[in-house]
């Protein structure tokens, strides 16, 4: 049998079913700075291999959208990718304008950002 050998130090961190008592750690440096978290690393793949794999289906999805819709999800997805400068709520902003006043600034974001 293997067992662990423990300094004094070590055993006097733990309990008695081994475990670390609260406010001890058995790496007192904690995760070295910069290290990524290996189950969010993988979802983040498996996530990216998705979105390339339903390319075609996610922009037809898209291009289904009402104007409204898509501007909404385009202002979320932003939040993935963009820093936020501003917290501002849009919501009520969008729902309260004419269907012709956010066409004509879909058709503004467009020609401002080269979107086609």
């Amino acid at each position: 049998m293997n067992y662990l050998k423990t300094t004094r130090k070590q055993h006097e961190m733990r309990n008695e079913e081994g475990k670390f008592l609260k406010g001890t750690s058995g790496n007192p440096n904690g995760r070295p700075k910069g290290s990524k978290n290996k189950k969010t690393e993988t979802i983040r793949e498996t996530f990216i291999d998705f979105v390339e794999k339903n390319l075609d289906r996610l922009q037809k999805d898209f291009d289904s959208l009402e104007p409204k819709d898509r501007f909404k999800y385009l202002f979320e997805m932003t939040k993935f990718f963009l820093p936020s400068l501003k917290a501002v709520e849009f919501g009520n902003v969008l729902d309260e304008m004419s269907e012709k006043d956010f066409e004509t600034l879909i058709e503004k974001l467009k020609n401002e950002y080269s979107i086609n």
